[in-house]
């Protein structure tokens, strides 16, 4: 916040950040793009690619399990967004189809302005 006194009064004025851009995408980025994206048990890294890439920003990432799989949802904290890209690496222990989400927002605390999603096969 920018405060200004003068004769009169007060003035506030909030000071902003770079402003979002027009619109964000996210993008899962796997290995290999010409299959379906799967993995073994155990721990797996998954790249969310933001687009532009001048985009700043923090994403997060969550793991949800298959249902009646018996394992809670995974999630990775909020990182800021460096070169376009975040990483979170997941240790799934329950074999079937994870529901995998990236979630952006201008930081940690404020709305998620954007989501994406898709799903991975886990050691079937």
């Amino acid at each position: 916040m920018l405060f200004v006194a003068s004769a009169v009064g007060f003035v506030v004025v909030p000071v902003a950040a770079d402003p979002p851009p027009a619109k964000v995408v996210l993008s899962f980025d796997f290995s290999d793009n010409s299959n379906p994206p799967a993995a073994s048990n155990g721990v797996f890294h998954i790249t969310t690619d933001v687009l532009p890439e001048s985009t700043k920003g923090f994403v997060r990432m969550i793991a949800i399990p298959p249902a009646g799989a018996g394992v809670s949802t995974l999630y990775c904290r909020f990182q800021p967004v460096e070169h376009f890209r975040v990483h979170c690496g997941f240790n799934f222990t329950a074999s079937g189809y994870w529901s995998i989400r990236a979630q952006y927002g201008m930081d940690p605390s404020a709305p998620i302005m954007v989501t994406a999603g898709t799903s991975m096969r886990v050691g079937l």
